[in-house]
């Protein structure tokens, strides 16, 4: 499958996928918490099923912070799409192989399907874009997969729980935070472009490939959670039990008692950068001049005419 891999690499630029697309690899942050707790219960044999034979191949294509946990975990639930879990995560790899030796399995991929497909066939997995050459990699047919993209309507929101995460350690709601979050605008910039170039990594994938893939927001599933599911089980043409639908409740938000506004803040300082003709904004390089200039000046324009509209308001 390198093809695959050119094909969409070339298209965004070239590079490796972890440092160039995810800034930083939040595997790293992830496999810190892997050894206990919250983080460890994945690889729990608890969670096996009996070996049944895989019949339908799910993959949910997602990006740090989009929701996928939460989604994730609702789709465990109903006992109709196995358990949905990183399973290319570098940090959690690690452990797979670990367990795919002990039991004397060829490959760890097939060792996972083998332990974590559900009684109905369903063998699903989520996959940020920084896994995909890992999936590549490890699987023998990637296109044989259905597809779902899920991403946030609120970039700029996903990206500051992206550099809030990162900060605290507290990638889910139940992880201990090990650090102090701090507004911190450079982060959130690269945690926004990071945001950005996954999500049109998995669109240059899917555009190479001619797949469609079931798109779906954060937002839709916290909304309600039922229908997502149900619209994933038709997309994937899997029949569920109505009873095992999961109840309607919102995602736990992060901790860190009571929060500052970092999107209002980092709008703010961004508007205050452009108009003093500083350039150190998302997607933009250093060397990007002519690029920059014509930014700055259609956003100053634009500010006018929004404070004009506005009658001089903030």
């Amino acid at each position: 499958m390198d093809f695959l891999l050119r094909i969409v690499t070339v298209g965004l630029g070239g590079g490796t996928l972890e440092s160039d697309f995810m800034g930083t690899d939040t595997s790293e942050k992830r496999s810190e918490t892997a050894t206990s707790g919250p983080w460890q219960r994945q690889f729990d044999p608890v969670y096996d099923f009996p070996p049944t034979l895989v019949t339908t191949k799910l993959a949910l294509l997602t990006t740090p912070r989009c929701g996928s946990h939460f989604l994730g975990h609702r789709l465990r639930e109903t006992g109709g799409f196995g358990y949905p879990l990183e399973y290319c995560n570098s940090g959690n790899w690690r452990h797979w192989r670990h367990r795919a030796r002990e039991a004397g399995a060829a490959g760890v991929l097939d060792y996972i399907k083998s332990v974590r497909t559900g009684p109905n066939g369903v063998f699903a997995i989520k996959l940020h874009f920084e896994h995909l050459e890992k999936f590549l990699a490890e699987e023998d047919d990637p296109l044989s997969y259905v597809f779902v993209h899920l991403r946030r309507e609120n970039l700029l929101a996903q990206a500051a729980s992206f550099a809030r995460a990162q900060q605290t350690g507290a990638w889910i709601s139940d992880m201990p935070e090990r650090g102090a979050a701090r507004y911190d605008y450079d982060l959130i910039a690269s945690k926004v472009t990071a945001v950005a170039t996954g999500n049109a990594g998995w669109e240059a994938f899917l555009a190479a490939t001619g797949r469609e893939a079931l798109q779906m927001t954060y937002e839709q599933v916290a909304r309600d959670p039922s229908a997502a599911v149900r619209a994933i089980a038709d997309h994937a043409g899997v029949t569920l039990a109505e009873a095992s639908l999961p109840a309607d409740f919102a995602p736990e938000r992060q901790k860190s008692g009571k929060r500052e506004d970092w999107p209002a803040m980092f709008r703010a300082e961004t508007e205050k950068r452009l108009r003093s003709g500083q350039f150190a904004l998302p997607g933009l390089s250093q060397g990007d001049t002519s690029k920059k200039e014509r930014l700055v000046d259609w956003a100053r324009m634009r500010l006018d005419d929004l404070r004009g509209a506005s009658g001089g308001r903030d």
